[in-house]
């Protein structure tokens, strides 16, 4: 047993040293020589939930809850592999234990909280959040999370009070200067909020990788004859957006490089948008100064009044193989689901079927834009006699770009596409989740963004009907005329 005991030791210390490889090859071994021992099974789960095995890890902290029925830790462990896997449900079973058996466990009401928001139990949520709290008021993580969960809500000001608790104990804590970052932005306040967004690029993860470059990077200031290297970063939508700001940096610099993901480089090309353009992974021309593209608000001190560029700042260029409409029908674009890749696919996504009353209204042809079809929808699609699915034919936003302007209008989720809409000045409807991504704001029907869009908000989380009817009472009213 003292072997065990002295190999578990060295396993514990590897884990909280981050050698989670070594912790779990050392567990490995434990196991062949005490298979029931349940703080062995307990740390090797936790080091492949560490690795990123949620289901492994699952299930060897599944064992170590049936050796170890009574420990909270184990219990909240195991809850939180659960929430990993995104099996909610369990994973608050699994919370609810762990405080059963110690009442004081700060972290098992923290992830408890957790859990319950994603069940949208959001009266639970804020008990338990607040109760982590009393237990441990200098948890700055709970802090932050308790700020998410106001700002999800669409709730500002409690939001932004819980941010500042956080980085009153955390000052240097980046992931809640970058919440801060976008309640500020969605409250309207983007002076301050493109300030705290240059914390992006200290998170941790995937998203925001700072990249590095042997060229300075530019603070604004006017570089008369020099070249300026505008990078790509985030999503299609994002580059849409924010590539108005090419043209209004332009006069500061001799000479613009615009890099872009690829699906958009002929289309910004096309427009003109830089000297030149570049996809994102080419080599760019030499250049003096780099930014990368979502800093220019900042640099440019952009505010509601200021917000660049009415449309359209992009052009549609000219349609080369349209199938026919018949004469007198209202065309409308139609895109119906989000980013296939995307976290909140399922908030900012309609189900086909759920649009049925927009299909009934007379008078309407709908051309489907949606890139690409989601799952189960082929048939559904197929069987609507006024939809016809442009979507194998769009094979870049040139292309795209191309189709929207031949359209009466576009309605849309929040997708690249709706932002296509809005930059090429065509009248476009977006519908938006309860909490929508900080750039449409709160309680408006419009977008100082781009001058021709409408918004269509959930009144309530997760309830797509009421927007639905609005647009669908919209359309029969435009159908006419």
């Amino acid at each position: 047993m003292a072997s065990v005991n002295k190999l578990l030791g060295r396993a514990f210390e590897a884990y909280h040293a981050g050698r989670i490889d070594e912790a779990e090859a050392i567990c490995r071994k434990l196991v062949a020589l005490a298979p029931r021992e349940g703080r062995v099974c307990f740390l090797l789960g936790m080091s492949l939930r560490r690795a990123g095995r949620g289901a492994e890890a699952a299930d060897w902290l599944n064992r170590a809850a049936r050796l170890q029925p009574r420990s909270p830790e184990v219990l909240n462990g195991l809850g939180s592999a659960y929430s990993d896997l995104q099996d909610y449900p369990r994973a608050a079973e699994c919370f609810a234990r762990a405080i059963e058996i110690n009442p004081r466990y700060a972290d098992a009401h923290y992830n408890m909280g957790n859990a319950c928001q994603r069940l949208r139990q959001y009266d639970r949520a804020l008990v338990f959040y607040q109760s982590a709290l009393e237990l441990n008021p200098a948890d700055y993580e709970a802090w932050t999370n308790l700020g998410n969960f106001h700002k999800q809500l669409n709730q500002i000001e409690p939001a932004l009070a819980a941010f500042e608790r956080a980085l009153r104990i955390a000052p240097d804590f980046a992931l809640a200067h970058w919440n801060r970052a976008i309640v500020l932005l969605m409250a309207g306040r983007l002076r301050e909020g493109f300030q705290e967004y240059e914390w992006r690029w200290r998170l941790s993860g995937p998203i925001f990788v700072p990249r590095v470059f042997s060229q300075p990077a530019w603070d604004g200031q006017p570089i008369p004859g020099k070249t300026l290297f505008i990078h790509a970063e985030q999503g299609m939508g994002d580059a849409i957006q924010f590539v108005r700001y090419a043209r209004l940096v332009r006069p500061r610099a001799g000479r613009i490089i615009l890099e872009t993901p690829a699906p958009l480089k002929s289309l910004f090309e096309q427009a003109a948008c830089a000297d030149v353009v570049i996809a994102l992974g080419e080599a760019p021309p030499p250049y003096d100064w780099h930014v990368p593209l979502m800093s220019l608000p900042l640099l440019c001190q952009t505010t509601l009044e200021t917000i660049p560029g009415g449309a359209p700042y992009l052009a549609a260029p000219a349609c080369l193989d349209f199938p026919a409409v018949p004469a007198g029908h209202l065309k409308v674009g139609l895109t119906w689901a989000g980013n296939l890749s995307s976290a909140d696919l399922a908030d900012r996504s309609v189900r086909l079927e759920e649009l049925a009353p927009l299909f009934e209204v007379p008078g309407v042809v709908f051309f489907g834009l949606q890139v690409p079809m989601p799952a189960g929808d082929e048939a559904a699609a197929r069987a609507l006699p006024n939809l016809r699915n442009l979507g194998p034919h769009l094979s870049d936003f040139r292309r795209t770009a191309a189709v929207i302007g031949q359209m009466d209008l576009i309605v849309s989720v929040d997708t690249a596409v709706a932002h296509l809409g809005g930059a090429l000045g065509k009248p476009t409807w977006t519908l938006l989740m309860h909490s929508p991504d900080w750039r449409w704001l709160l309680d408006r029907a419009d977008s100082p963004w781009y001058p021709t869009m409408r918004l269509f908000r959930q009144s309530e989380r997760g309830q797509w009907a009421g927007p639905i009817r609005r647009v669908a009472r919209e359309l029969r009213d435009l159908a006419p005329r």
